[in-house]
């Protein structure tokens, strides 16, 4: 098989995306769509057809023209795409590093969740600003590492997401059973593990105690040690209703 493209997100991300919905490529025998909103320069979706030949992808970007590419391709905003796209016609939707430049997110996530059939996925990706790293950047310097202090007129990375608040938008627009992972791991971060080494357990006993309908595992699985070391974080969620 050939090796996953990065891409321009961070390492290791694409990767498990791609496990996050291979099972779901591999089964069954109808034909699946797949939207991959922003697709960048197509790498992925590329990709995601020379694997599954039999997989309809749809690549969509606002800022991005695709020359080389195997499967459709709509040069327009996420936001516009989905409020044309059929209700309940698409099996997999995969948002990757893609949301810090959105706006409109609650109206986003429900587009997401209309466009989904029943048992369809979402897979969102965002950089991950709870990190050690970003937080002392943001102690000496006032902004988080992959988010300017200062930004120009057409600037790309804008919008900062908590981990936290894109839970809350999917759960609240319907979406069901999310997994987080947290990937992209550099060197540079090793380097600061006696500092989340420290703070992790304080960390961890205000998660715990915290008055929260959600569930222990659940926050663990939101707020594990590697959000402190990691870069990037994966959510996978579902819709299990009809619509």
């Amino acid at each position: 098989m050939k090796s996953i493209p990065r891409a321009s997100t961070q390492k290791n991300v694409n990767h498990v995306v791609f496990k996050s919905i291979v099972s779901r490529l591999e089964s069954g025998k109808r034909e699946k769509l797949l939207v991959d909103a922003p697709c960048g320069s197509g790498e992925f979706a590329h990709y995601l057809r020379d694997i599954f030949p039999n997989l309809n992808v749809i690549g969509v970007d606002l800022f991005t023209e695709v020359s080389d590419k195997n499967f459709e391709f709509h040069k327009m905003s996420a936001h516009d795409f989905f409020k044309k796209q059929k209700p309940a016609s698409v099996d997999i939707i995969t948002c990757i590093s893609g949301i810090m430049c959105f706006d409109g997110i609650p109206e986003l996530m429900s587009t997401f969740f209309s466009a989904l059939k029943p048992e369809g996925i979402l897979v969102i990706t965002n950089d991950n600003i709870m990190t050690i790293r970003d937080r002392l950047n943001f102690l000496f310097f006032g902004h988080f590492k992959r988010f300017k202090l200062l930004y120009a007129k057409a600037e790309g990375n804008w919008n900062i997401i908590l981990p936290q608040a894109l839970v809350a938008q999917l759960y609240k627009n319907g979406f069901q059973n999310l997994h987080v992972k947290y990937t992209s791991t550099y060197v540079e971060d090793l380097a600061l593990l006696p500092i989340a080494a420290i703070i992790y357990p304080i960390f961890l006993i205000y998660l715990l105690l915290l008055k929260n309908q959600m569930s222990l595992k659940d926050r663990i699985e939101l707020f594990p040690f590697r959000m402190l070391i990691s870069r990037h974080y994966i959510v996978t969620a579902e819709k299990l209703t009809s619509v």
